[in-house]
């Protein structure tokens, strides 16, 4: 056998490989993604990989743990593959191959990226292998974005698709590119016109051909080309530091998003992901929201845009003076020490009748509580409004939060299942969630917009959410203080002091957990 008819082989076997490991992923995962989703996407990669009718009948009959080797050896492809199909899922490939036409859209769906982390690990790799490959191809949009912009002298037909948020934002980054470039070599390769940052070991040679197609491609020259890159990233209109809520919106005076951990010195490159952090009560000062993410994501902060929503924040420092007042309350001392004495927390909160010691300290937390749930129930409405209008960009977003702040995600999540947007959502983390866990439809209705993990952190010593949750309510079961019943959901069970101590345990509660 030649050599150049070895490889014609294994370039044959190579694509049945990937095409068996699709349809594995697809059909393993189909009750999760929905058949909506799977079924189009199938259709969408078997011609990309270029097989013909008859190949595509061996698909089936190709064993798994075969494909997995033929990706593997002799010849390493799995990055080429993961790149490959994120770029066939932006239609990436078809803008750097087709110059006079313009793909219809560049949207990375939740679900195509949940596919994608499938199949990363499914070919043995870790998942920050996706992240890397991820940041990669979306930096090199970016930068042949800007590249394409600056050389254009047509400023007005730009400014009839992206607004002055975005044009100010590409402005600021050409202005720091000098600084960018030196700041990239270290770690990046500057050649025709574009700057390349390659992470965590990824070679060159790897893009390269996609390099070449993306950097010389007409569609980032034209108008609509721009506009749909800028979308993709969440630039158009300033994206989410650039939301004002111009009027007063379903009863909110304050809504908006703080982008966090930006340097200010470094042009600030977006990612092909986004996540949306939520603070549910400030125990300080109205500065607060932020405190809890920073220390989160500190570590991670070129690898995902992370924005803060801040929402109402008078209302919720007035919510954490009143969990101070009541924790240190003498008369509800004496009240929980003689409770915990007679019967456990659970049986406490499913009594028909709470202790009349207990009832008499009701005014210390009631109404800063019950004006709080009415805010965050507001604010996940407006939430959803501004994911549905993809503000945020045509990117996953994750969504977390604690205390109220859940609140505020589960409003969101159950507007966006009656509107059914479907893969906006890709990982979801409520910690200390006032929210019923044993309502099947509610939880069925949150789950169906979430695309990744779906993760519900709890503590049953939790006596304030035990507490202010019984006041008004017969549930007795909450997702803060027990597991959800329901499969698809991660509970994680955290040993807490109490509801004040989610400030500072979120960065190691999301340690463990461990999004990617």
């Amino acid at each position: 056998m030649t050599a150049s008819t070895s490889t014609l082989e294994w370039q044959h076997d190579q694509k049945l490989a990937v095409a068996r490991l699709v349809q594995f992923i697809l059909i393993d995962n189909e009750h999760k993604l929905g058949t909506d989703w799977t079924i189009p996407w199938w259709q969408k990669i078997l011609p990309r990989i270029g097989l013909t009718p008859e190949e595509k009948d061996a698909i089936s009959s190709l064993p798994l743990e075969k494909a997995v080797a033929l990706v593997t050896k002799p010849t390493d492809i799995r990055i080429d593959v993961l790149l490959d199909l994120l770029s066939i899922a932006l239609n990436v490939d078809q803008a750097s191959t087709q110059s006079e036409q313009e793909p219809a859209d560049i949207i990375y769906d939740a679900r195509t990226r949940q596919f994608l982390y499938s199949m990363t690990l499914e070919m043995g790799l870790e998942g920050t292998e996706l992240a890397i490959v991820e940041k990669s191809l979306g930096q090199q949009m970016y930068f042949s974005l800007q590249e394409k912009s600056k050389d254009s002298d047509d400023y007005g037909d730009r400014s009839s698709q992206m607004n002055s948020s975005a044009q100010l934002a590409m402005i600021e980054n050409n202005s720091k590119k000098k600084m960018f470039r030196w700041f990239a070599t270290g770690a990046g390769v500057v050649g025709g016109g574009a700057v390349i940052a390659l992470t965590g070991g990824l070679a060159a040679p790897l893009l390269a051909p996609l390099i070449v197609g993306l950097t010389g491609a007409t569609f980032f020259a034209t108008a609509g080309g721009i506009a749909l890159v800028t979308s993709l990233f969440g630039l158009t209109g300033g994206g989410l530091t650039g939301f004002k809520m111009h009027r007063r919106t379903q009863g909110l005076n304050e809504f908006g998003f703080q982008q966090i951990l930006v340097d200010k010195d470094i042009p600030s490159i977006p990612t092909l992901k986004a996540t949306i952090c939520v603070t549910g009560f400030l125990l300080d000062d109205l500065k607060e929201t932020t405190a809890p993410w920073i220390a989160t994501f500190e570590n991670q902060r070129h690898q995902i845009d992370t924005f803060c929503l801040e929402y109402e924040k008078k209302t919720l420092l007035d919510l954490g003076y009143a969990f101070r007042r009541f924790l240190t309350n003498q008369a509800l001392k004496y009240a929980g020490l003689e409770v915990a004495k007679q019967t456990a927390l659970a049986a406490f909160f499913a009594a028909v009748a709470l202790p009349a010691t207990l009832l008499k300290v009701a005014d210390i937390i009631d109404d800063p509580w019950q004006i709080a749930v009415d805010r965050s129930r507001k604010a996940g409405i407006v939430l959803a409004n501004t994911l549905e209008e993809r503000v945020q960009g045509n990117r996953p977003c994750n969504l977390i939060g604690y205390s109220c702040g859940s609140l505020v995600i589960w409003q969101c999540l159950q507007e966006l299942n009656r509107r059914k947007i479907y893969g906006a959502i890709d990982h979801v983390v409520l910690m200390g969630a006032p929210v019923p866990s044993d309502d099947t439809q509610l939880w069925k209705n949150a789950k169906s917009v979430v695309s990744g993990r779906f993760v519900n952190c709890y503590t049953a010593d939790d006596w304030v959410l035990a507490y202010v949750y019984r006041l008004h309510s017969l549930e007795t079961k909450v997702s803060g203080l027990a597991p959800v019943p329901f499969d698809g959901i991660e509970n994680v069970a955290l040993e807490l002091d109490g509801h004040t101590s989610y400030r500072d345990a979120v960065p190691t509660i999301m340690a463990d957990i461990n999004l990617e």
